[in-house]
This record gives structure tokens, C-alpha cells and sequence, in this order.
């Protein structure tokens, strides 16, 4: 659906002029007002005019024609002693046009009658721009510029703003507009999408070197409420999969940047355990507020600072912390896009050699590096059947 807002007059022609207000202003300022209200629905906005240019009607037509528009909605402001609210459609407009009017010309009119004034009916004209515009079209007419009520209200942002409110509301039913479909963001207080195994490959892929701390990141997720697979996600963005190479050394054990700003390293923790419990606490604030679990002792070095800024305890997605963990507003986006999505894309039920040979130097069968192409002795193979005998 596309939809053509024609904000009348313009430059050199300031339209209707009283009670020191000018048409053309008026009527731009409605129509942004009314493209910014819609812009929330699934429909292409344009306007025949967007800042203070003089524009014939011919030129606002081919503006329309060419952008193959669905819909052309001409605002103005009347005068000429009257009073109130009216609308147009061409004098030869078609049953479709007229009922399309109808319903936008029926909304705005109780506003205006909300707000005390009279509605002067759906009228027709040979008007150039509802003439000469190959799709429906209809042009309303905002109250009058000369008369002094009229122009009183018209001078207030507020009642201007809820017309075009009213303006959208119409467009919206006429047209049967529907909202835009949000994209979907990603819960941070919920189970964690990704299984372990998935994380430990996801890293191992990009880094064969990379320390497995996988277990750390489960165990705190049941401990704070808080998805480990996405705080694992930020890690691996955070380190560059463990590979650093910022100011942040691999011994800090901080694998979130906490306090990293300014050139300077940032914290250090005694653990690879507490760097990643100080990273969770960390979340924690953000989406839970000031008090940690009962008992438990405070490692993030940056929790004050949360909590000085409003935002303790005010976060839901992963996607909200751009802007606040970092300055970046794509920063939670990035976690999840280029981090947890690809992480959750491994198939947990396909051979992963890597994975496979990880598990088993974590569990102490094998020692070494092994990669999956490596052959195997027969000393090895049975050095591996003696360690799960237990012999």
C-alpha cells in the first residue's frame, strides 16, 4: 500500500493567511504529524512536499502518478468566513472513492465534534489534484484560518497533534491498515535456547585454543534468572572468542569489559568462575534491579554505576542493552545476530568431531590436542578403554 500525503500550498503560496497564521505551515506540520502516526503500519508514506516549496498542482499530481500511489490525501485549512470541517472528492469520483471518503471524513468529524465544532459535510469539486490523480483521492478542509476560534485552536500544538490522530485513524480503517510486524527480540529472563554442547562447538569452531568455561556460564545462569547462552554470546563477542587482543588481557578473567573504558585494562578477577559471576551480575542489574540473590557477595565493580543511571532493573531483552552496556545502540543486537543466532544454528544431533574429541579431554580420557583427522594407535585406543574401565 502506497499513500500520497499532499500538504497544500507552499513557498512563495502561503494559501490562506489570518489570525497570523499561515496555511502552508499548518498544513505541513499536520502532515508529518499524520506520516510519524502511521509510520507504524505497513504502508509507504511519501509527501508531495516535505519543507516550505512551492509545488503546482500539475507537479503534485505527476508526484503521485509516478509513485504509482494506492491512495492521495490533500490536507488544507479553509477560510472564507466559515467555520468547521469539511472534505472532498472529485465530482466524477467513483463509488469506491466515495465510500473510501466516507469513513476517513466520518472519523476526523467526531473529533472536531469532540471538540466543539460543526461538520459542513462530504462535498464534491472539480479540484485539479482530485481530478488529475490516477488513484482515489479526497481533500480535507481543517477549519477556518480567518476565524478567530478556529485559528485559536489551530494554534495549539496539542489539538493539532490529536487531528492528525484522528486523520491517521481514518486513513488506517479506510485503507485497512495493519501494524508493521514487530521483530521479535530476545527474552533475557527465560530458559536458555542453546544446549551446552552447541556453545562449546560454536567456540571451538572459531577458536581450537579457547578454554572451555561453558559449565561456569550454566551453573550462573540457574543462579541469577538469566539465560547463559546469551551472557556466553557476549563473551564471545566481547573477547573476540576468547582470542582478546584489546586492552583486556586473557589473565583478568574478565570476559565482559567490565570497566574497560578509556584505555584503561579494566577489572581483574581472581577466577575464570568469578570473572563470569561478575559478568552476570552485572545483567543482573540491568534486569532486575538493586538486590542480588540472598547471600550472595557483589563482584561487579560497575553495579553502582548502573544503578545510578535509572536503568536497574528497567531491561527485558538482550536487544536493550545497546545504548547502556555499551554507547553502541546496535550493541544488544549484535549479541544475539551475530553471536546467539549462529551459535543456535549447530545441530545438536549432528557428528561434531571437534566437540566430540573436546568432551573428551574436559573428562580427563584423553590428553593432548587431537584434531579429527589425527589417527589413532592401538596404544591410545587402549589407553582410552582402560581410563572408562577405571583400570
Amino acid at each position: 500500500m502506497k499513500l500520497m500525503l499532499d500538504p497544500g500550498h507552499g513557498g512563495k503560496d502561503a494559501g490562506a493567511v489570518g489570525n497570523g497564521l499561515q496555511e502552508k505551515d499548518l498544513n505541513l506540520d499536520i502532515a508529518k504529524r499524520v506520516a510519524g502516526k502511521l509510520a507504524a503500519y505497513d504502508v509507504d508514506i511519501a509527501l508531495t512536499r516535505n519543507t516550505d516549496l512551492e509545488l503546482s498542482l500539475t507537479k503534485r499530481c505527476e508526484i503521485a502518478n509516478k509513485l504509482q500511489s494506492d491512495y492521495f490525501c490533500s490536507i488544507h485549512t479553509n477560510s472564507g468566513g466559515g467555520t468547521g470541517y469539511e472534505s472532498y472528492v472529485f465530482t466524477g469520483a467513483q463509488e469506491g472513492t466515495e465510500k473510501l471518503r466516507a469513513v476517513i471524513h466520518n472519523v476526523v468529524a467526531g473529533y472536531y465534534k469532540n471538540a466543539g465544532f460543526v461538520d459542513r459535510g462530504k462535498k464534491r469539486a472539480n479540484f485539479a489534484v482530485l481530478r488529475d490523480t490516477d488513484m482515489p483521492a479526497i481533500l480535507l478542509e481543517n477549519l477556518f484560518i480567518d476565524h478567530k476560534q478556529d485559528a485559536g485552536r489551530l494554534k495549539d500544538a496539542a489539538f493539532r497533534d490529536a487531528l492528525a490522530g484522528a486523520i491517521s485513524k481514518g486513513l488506517v480503517q479506510a485503507l485497512n491498515l495493519s501494524l508493521k510486524r514487530q521483530p521479535e527480540k530476545t527474552p533475557v529472563k527465560a530458559a536458555a535456547a542453546a544446549q551446552p554442547f552447541q556453545a562449546s562447538s560454536f567456540l571451538s569452531a572459531k577458536n581450537p585454543q579457547a578454554p572451555d568455561y561453558v559449565d561456569i556460564y550454566v551453573q550462573m545462569g540457574k543462579k541469577y534468572g538469566i539465560r547463559w547462552d546469551a551472557v556466553f554470546a557476549q563473551s564471545c563477542k566481547e573477547t573476540a572468542f576468547w582470542r582478546y587482543g584489546g586492552d583486556v588481557k586473557p589473565e583478568q578473567n574478565n570476559f565482559a569489559g567490565l570497566s574497560t573504558f578509556d584505555g584503561k585494562p579494566g577489572a581483574t578477577f581472581a577466577t575464570p568462575a568469578e570473572g563470569v559471576e561478575a559478568q552476570f551480575q552485572h545483567w543482573h542489574v540491568y534486569y532486575y534491579g538493586g538486590n542480588l540473590p540472598a547471600g550472595v557477595k557483589n563482584l561487579d565493580p560497575r553495579r553502582d554505576a548502573v544503578l545510578k543511571t535509572g536503568w536497574a532493573g528497567t531491561l527485558q531483552y538482550v536487544e536493550d542493552l545497546g545504548g547502556r552496556w555499551a554507547p553502541s545502540k546496535e550493541y544488544g543486537a549484535s549479541i544475539v545476530d551475530n553471536y546467539l543466532k549462529p551459535m543456535l544454528k549447530i545441530s545438536i544431533d549432528r557428528w561434531d568431531p571437534s566437540g566430540e574429541i573436546a568432551k573428551l579431554k574436559k573428562d580427563g580420557l584423553i590428553n593432548g590436542d587431537h584434531q579429527p583427522g589425527d589417527p589413532v594407535t592401538w596404544g591410545e585406543l587402549a589407553t582410552v578403554i582402560n581410563r572408562l574401565r577405571g583400570k
